[in-house]
Formats: C-alpha cells, structure tokens, sequence
C-alpha cells in the first residue's frame, strides 16, 4: 500500500485528461495525479516514451530490466508478468539474470541491455561506442535517443514509485 493516499477515481473525472486514460486509473498514476499539473505533464510523457522505436516485446524486456537494476519491485513485478505473457516464456525472467548469455534475446537487444545496464548502474563509464554499437545495429540517431528515454523514463518512474511506497 503507498505511503499516501492515491487519488480517487471519481477525482480524476474532472480533469481534461481524463478520457486519453485507461479506466480503471492504476494506482501508479492515481499517486501522480495527486499534483494535477505534475500528472498533465506526465501522461503524454508517458504514452510517447512507450510509443518508441521498440516492439511491445523489447520494451517490456527493457522497462523489467532497468525495474530490477533500480530495486524497484512493483514495477518488476508487474511489468514481468506481462512480459512472460507477451513472450509465452515463464522463464523469462531468470534468462534476463544472464541476458548475455540467453538465446531469449535476439543480439540487437543485448546491445540495448548493456547500455541500459551502464545507463543505471554506472553511467559515468557510458563511451561513444556504446552509442555506436546501437547505430550499427540499424537504430537511427532518433532511435537511439527514444531507446535512451525508455531507460531514463523507467528509472524515472521506478523511482517515483519506490519513493511514494509502492
């Protein structure tokens, strides 16, 4: 249960944004709606980050990846099941403990791992050429920047959610 109280469903009804939202509001989102300002800015935020470069498929892997580094267990937990779901692998989730080593992971993937993994764990070692790598598995520049918001995004959010009890 988070540490405050999320915004009521019947709350949310007067805001503008209200029809664009999934219904019944997660309580994720009902904890930022609590600042109306910070959740209008947020939702659009949130649906062109998820309407990036990546399949459905990459982004959970991605989005479950960058949950697990960051410690944050609502989010890993509720975005591994779907991404055993959308994979129809159950193990999914141990193959992605030795991503490098998994064939559940095409290579293009692996790339995008590793750079996420130094994105949250150590960024000051991020070089060039882990930009490169990326562009020389087929991402344009615009691409890049995309798979590099998904990663932000998620810390971003993982840490909103741990911060706020979930």
């Amino acid at each position: 249960m988070p540490w405050i109280k999320p915004a009521k469903q019947s709350d949310l009804k007067g805001m503008e944004i209200y029809s664009e939202l999934d219904q019944p509001v997660p309580v994720f989102n009902r904890l930022i709606a609590r600042s109306p300002e910070i959740f209008s800015a947020f939702m659009p935020l949130a649906s062109a980050v998820k309407a990036g470069v990546l399949s459905e498929f990459e982004t959970e892997t991605v989005v479950v990846f960058v949950s697990k580094l960051n410690g944050c267990n609502f989010c890993y937990n509720g975005h591994g099941s779907l991404l055993k779901e959308i994979s129809g692998n159950e193990e999914i989730l141990e193959d992605l403990n030795e991503y490098q080593e998994s064939s559940s992971f095409p290579d293009h993937l692996k790339h995008i791992l590793v750079y996420a993994e130094k994105l949250v764990t150590s960024p000051q070692d991020l070089k060039k050429e882990d930009i490169k790598r990326l562009l020389e598995d087929g991402y344009s520049e615009k691409e890049v920047v995309e798979i590099n918001q998904l990663i932000s995004y998620t810390s971003y959010t993982n840490q909103t959610s741990i911060g706020l009890g979930l």
